[in-house]
Order: structure tokens, then C-alpha cells, then sequence
């Protein structure tokens, strides 16, 4: 299935596109704060912003990623991006997300979350989810919790080319 467009009561979840690369690297990408709990590392110039926008545009029809940005309704600005990806250690989707730091807060990740967790429960008939977060990442825990996931261990991960490492908690959602 295509990624859809979804919506929650204050935001449109949207596909990335690439020519959303300038706005997303000055707003997120580039953000030591933002980046500094992700599994991607910092980027330094926009294209590393393209080259991460490239994959995503290439993976639209991929059933195993659902990839969206975030968009506030009220004002049409782009502010954040997450999604789900299959991932077979799991055998289910991971949930991940990330917001510009202005918005860091007032409820929508975890308005964002709904929306992505109610689209691969209804759309795809997924019933359990992963989540993680490093243990110094209290906004993120309360997101996961406040979305219904439940602790089950301590974990550990790293970036994705292998700059940063954190001891981490893991959670499952497990839906009725």
C-alpha cells in the first residue's frame, strides 16, 4: 500500500518529498538537540537532508515502511516526521518519530503517534508495535506511554553508522 495522507485533528500527515529537504535541515536534521537521541546521526549539509529524502521517496510503495511528515493545520508548516518500519527481530513495525524542538511538548508526537499507531491498525490489521527510547529521553517515554506502550526490558542501540550508543528501554504495544 501507498502511504497515505492522514489526519488528526491538528495535524496532516503527509509523504516527504524531497523538495522538503531545505526546510527539514534547517528546522530538525541539523539540530544537535533533536538528533541527539536518534538512531540517524547529525546532519551537516542538506544533502545529507536529500539523500535521507531519496530513500524515503523510494520506499512510498514499501509495505514494510510507512514514512510521514508532519504538518500543523493551522499554519501549513512542516514540523516533524516518523513512521513505521517493519522490523523482523521484532516481527512487527517499530514506531519513530521526531519533532522540531519549538514543538516539543504540547501533545502533538504523541497526537502523530494516534494517527500512525490507528492507520496501521485499521489499514493494516497490525496488532503489536515496538517502541524504543534511550534512557535519558524522558519526552520520548512519555509519549510511549501515553500511546499505550508497555515496558518490557532494558536494551541498548546504536546510530545508524555507529557514532553514537545508548542504553535504552523497549516497549510493545499489543492491540485487542
Amino acid at each position: 500500500m501507498k502511504t497515505p495522507i492522514l489526519e488528526s485533528e491538528r495535524i496532516i500527515l503527509r509523504p516527504l518529498k524531497v523538495s522538503d529537504a531545505e526546510h527539514i535541515f534547517k528546522s530538525w536534521t541539523s539540530d544537535p538537540e533533536v538528533a541527539k537521541f536518534m538512531i540517524w546521526d547529525l546532519h551537516k549539509s542538506v544533502e545529507d537532508t536529500i539523500k535521507w529524502l531519496n530513500s524515503v521517496e523510494q520506499g512510498i510503495d514499501d509495505e514494510n515502511q510507512y514514512i510521514w511528515g508532519f504538518v500543523l493545520k493551522e499554519t501549513g508548516k512542516l514540523f516533524g516526521s516518523g513512521g513505521i518500519t517493519y522490523k523482523s527481530e521484532h516481527n512487527c513495525y517499530e514506531l519513530g518519530y521526531n519533532i522540531m524542538k519549538k514543538y516539543w511538548g504540547q501533545g502533538l508526537t504523541t497526537e502523530a503517534g494516534r494517527a500512525i499507531l490507528d492507520f496501521a491498525v485499521n489499514c493494516l490489521g497490525e496488532k503489536k508495535f515496538f517502541c524504543r527510547h534511550a534512557v535519558d529521553n524522558i519526552g520520548s517515554m512519555k509519549v510511549m506511554t501515553k500511546l499505550g506502550f508497555q515496558y518490557f526490558a532494558d536494551s541498548s542501540y546504536s546510530s545508524l553508522e555507529g557514532k553514537k550508543y545508548f542504553e535504552s528501554k523497549d516497549y510493545y504495544l499489543i492491540v485487542d
